[in-house]
């Protein structure tokens, strides 16, 4: 459940003019998995390249959550690659994304995209408030 628990407002960051959504910084996505799960295995999986090179990569998020072992894949985007002069930063600018992506698959900042649709938080706090676990 706390995993899904949403950010707090002062840690949301409106886009960029041109841009949609709301999100958190990839270092709050950090401290909560990290506060929430404890290590993780965080790992490059591919690199996706196009015809200026680094434009992406998939990336996997490995955790244990309630004694379960659990791995997650997702896309990250480099989207501006050319805003990087290297294929290093544009990799960490696409590792970054691929990890908060891969989080947000577990639930942390879901609420960010699912926005006034969101209702996971509040079915796992009934679900832990029944005696049979149920919602």
């Amino acid at each position: 459940r706390d995993l899904a628990k949403p950010f707090p407002a002062s840690l949301v960051k409106q886009p960029p003019k041109g841009k949609y959504g709301s999100y958190v910084e990839h270092s709050s996505v950090t401290e909560k998995l990290l506060a929430t799960v404890g290590p993780y295995n965080w790992r490059i999986v591919e690199i996706l390249r196009g015809p200026k090179g680094i434009e992406g990569c998939i990336g996997e998020l490995t955790v244990t959550i309630d004694g379960v072992t659990v791995s997650v894949q997702e896309a990250g985007d480099c989207e501006q690659p050319s805003n990087w002069h290297t294929e290093g930063a544009r990799l960490k600018d696409a590792s970054s994304d691929a990890i908060k992506r891969c989080a947000m698959r577990l639930g942390v900042g879901l609420h960010l995209w699912s926005q006034q649709n969101y209702r996971l938080y509040e079915a796992l706090s009934k679900r832990e408030d029944t005696p049979d676990g149920s919602a």
